[in-house]
């Protein structure tokens, strides 16, 4: 991977500041209805600024921009009210970053476009906030036939009183295991902390003086997940909890109280979802509960759906160096909820609610006195605002992820449930377009994610707002085995990748039409990854609902999948799929009955296909065998490849085009009324 640093560069775009705004002059914005076509390049251009995050000292903010494709790292200097760019990557995008001080980030890469790329390249550098003294910290993954072990070093905080590291947890001694190091982010040197490593460790949790005192730890060879703890650094671990793939008494450890002995956990014991407990690890035994919801997972349960960013976390009243006491606890539930313990914190949030854009969620840091303020909804990208908590006024930075975005012409989002054949409640997000009116149902388009274990929530959506904008309404169903919805939920999914994930969908279309909303001669379904499948399999179910399909990115046969995915190939992920999605010799006969390329006579409307040839999720074997099987079986369709191009289009041309096929596809083969 080609590196380019550049020396301090200030943007031409200046930051327009409004200061001293007061609270509550800040006018709501009004729904208003419009029915012009809102140009693909509108829609999906990249955002202009993401991650917007203050330096340590709120002198300077750093956030990611895209240059030419790519998206890289810009520090804005407040007094100044300008940008500087301080990285050009060229073949990779700058992920994630932190401020590693005042005067230095360090930030990770890779693919910005891979659908599930949480881990990316495992590149990490580190450079100053004026783009000087730039270092590779540790080299990018240099993709190898055959070779699918990614090192990774992730940065885990600031180290109290030392300018020169940082905390970072890597699997250099072990693929299978993290280790905790001191990292000088100068030089790159590592110093090992975690010696007595009890093996497996996909996390570690720090007490208070930055001990290693307890670990998460998967070892998926013999299905087993545990919780060790130690009461100092002189004893050895001790395994406190296990449990396997069924879930049952799940304690997870997430962090150590003020007391340095009380430690906070998530677990499902006595309940479905999983929940923020105290526990006590000498005695190990749960102490009282912190916060639950008999809906929602406060937590993942780390079995499938952590690397996606699934589940909810514990706020804290410190910083990185002194966490503070928990003052808070946030989550995803119809919508993102953030739930305050202290009474004047909860009284400041109504007072921003107030004063920010009608129906947003407004995100910002209560133990800064000088905070930013994320404001965005489900038809607001968003907009960054600077709060003084001792002023009580905004200032309004005017950046904005896409301040070409208008929310008065995109469309609300709302959560819905129906029943499912077995009697289970599934949740889902129902969008619809403005020529909808009372008695008079629209065309819909069905839209399950992918993973299958990520989870459609509440937020502003290209895709959902592209097809709200061309007529149709959307439904995002939240199917068995969506993460966030407890034990049982997910449990449900095993094995039903084609069956009864699949009935959930079909149910909640039925429950559209029923309803009025949709109309049934006009429905559709798109989906990406396991969404890619899903669409082909519920055209494989019900040829007589769906009048055509767009499959991007999808797995096609699911024993082509099992044989092709580098995880399942090269990775102890095998052993799970095996146990929760099935196994080609032990269910050959469900492989065959759920495999779209051995269904396809079954299909009957139109597909249109798009793949990858550099995709490291879903290889391109599956899009070959599902152009073949139609072909042979005659079907119509329509097929898009581009060789350079991953689990995802990345470049905005290919975007573009992507979507322009898609808007004429959908156009050609929906019936007129």
């Amino acid at each position: 991977m080609k590196l380019i640093f550049l020396s301090a560069r200030t943007l031409l775009r200046k930051l327009t500041v409004v200061v001293g705004l007061s609270v509550c002059a800040l006018a709501p914005i009004t729904a208003a209805i419009g029915n012009e076509e809102i140009p693909v390049e509108t829609l999906f251009r990249k955002s202009e600024y993401r991650s917007l995050t203050f330096s340590p000292d709120q002198k300077f903010m750093a956030a990611l921009i895209p240059i030419r494709s790519r998206y890289n790292l810009v520090v804005v200097d407040l007094d100044k009210r300008a940008a500087t760019r301080i990285t050009d990557m060229p073949n990779a995008d700058v992920l994630s970053f932190s401020w590693a001080s005042n005067d230095r980030l360090i930030f990770r890469t890779g693919n910005e476009a891979e659908i599930g790329r949480a881990r990316g390249d495992g590149g990490l550098f580190a450079v100053d906030k004026d783009g000087g003294n730039a270092k590779v910290l540790v080299q990018p993954l240099a993709d190898k036939e055959g070779q699918y072990v990614l090192r990774v070093t992730s940065v885990l905080g600031r180290i109290k009183d030392n300018k020169d590291e940082v905390l970072v947890a890597a699997n250099d001694r072990d693929a299978e295991s993290l280790d905790i190091y001191r990292m000088n982010m100068f030089t790159g040197r590592k110093t090992l902390v975690s010696f007595d490593s009890p093996g497996k460790v996909s996390d570690w949790v720090l007490d208070r003086n930055n001990v290693a005192r307890a670990t998460f730890q998967v070892d998926s060879k013999q299905k087993k997940y545990s919780f060790s703890y130690r009461s100092n650094d002189k004893s050895p671990f001790r395994e406190l909890r296990s449990w396997d793939h069924n879930l049952e008494g799940v304690v997870i450890p997430l962090s150590f109280d003020q007391d340095n002995k009380t430690m906070y956990v998530a677990s499902n014991i006595g309940r479905d979802t999983m929940a923020f407990f105290r526990f006590d690890p000498e005695t190990n035994k749960l102490g009282d509960l912190i916060y639950g919801d008999d809906r929602y997972d406060m937590y993942s349960t780390y079995l499938i759906g952590a690397s996606l960013g699934e589940g909810g976390r514990l706020i804290f009243s410190g910083r990185d160096e002194d966490q503070g006491k928990v003052i808070g606890v946030s989550y995803f539930a119809d919508k993102p909820r953030t739930v305050w313990l202290d009474e004047d914190i909860k009284k400041t949030q109504a007072m921003l609610d107030a004063a920010l854009p009608s129906g947003n969620v407004n995100s910002w840091n209560p133990n800064q006195r000088r905070s930013l303020v994320f404001s965005r909804g489900d038809r607001d990208p968003g907009r960054y605002y600077i709060f003084d908590q001792d002023k009580k006024s905004i200032e309004e930075t005017a950046v904005q992820p896409a301040r070409w975005i208008d929310p008065k012409q995109m469309r609300p989002m709302q959560y819905v449930t129906w029943t499912a054949s077995d009697g289970m409640k599934i949740g889902g997000y129902l969008t619809l377009p403005a020529q909808y009116a009372p008695g008079k149902p629209v065309p819909m388009i069905l839209h399950p994610h992918g993973g299958p274990w990520s989870k459609d929530n509440w937020r502003f959506n290209s895709e959902v707002q592209f097809m709200a904008n061309r007529g149709f309404a959307v439904l995002q169903p939240n199917f068995r085995g969506s993460t966030g919805y407890g034990t049982k939920h997910l449990k449900a999914s095993y094995k039903q990748w084609g069956d009864a994930m699949i009935d959930d969908m079909i149910a909640g279309v039925e429950w559209a039409v029923k309803e009025g909303y949709a109309d049934k001669d006009r429905l559709a379904v798109y989906g990406a990854s396991y969404g890619g499948y899903a669409t082909l399999m519920s055209m494989v179910k019900r040829p007589d609902l769906f009048k055509w399909g767009i499959n991007y990115v999808g797995v096609t046969d699911m024993f082509v999948h099992q044989d092709t995915q580098p995880a399942q190939r090269f990775g102890d992920f095998a052993v799970l799929a095996k146990l929760i999605n099935g196994d080609q010799r032990e269910d050959r006969a469900m492989f065959e009955r759920t495999s779209p390329t051995l269904q396809v006579s079954k299909i009957s409307g139109p597909v249109f296909h798009a793949y990858g040839g550099e995709d490291r999720n879903v290889d391109i074997a599956n899009g070959r065998a599902i152009r073949s099987a139609m072909d042979r079986a005659g079907k119509s369709q329509e097929w898009m490849y581009i060789s350079d191009e991953g689990h995802g289009y990345r470049l905005d041309a290919n975007s573009f085009e992507f979507y322009k096929r898609f808007d004429a596809f959908a156009k050609k083969h929906t019936p007129k009324k």
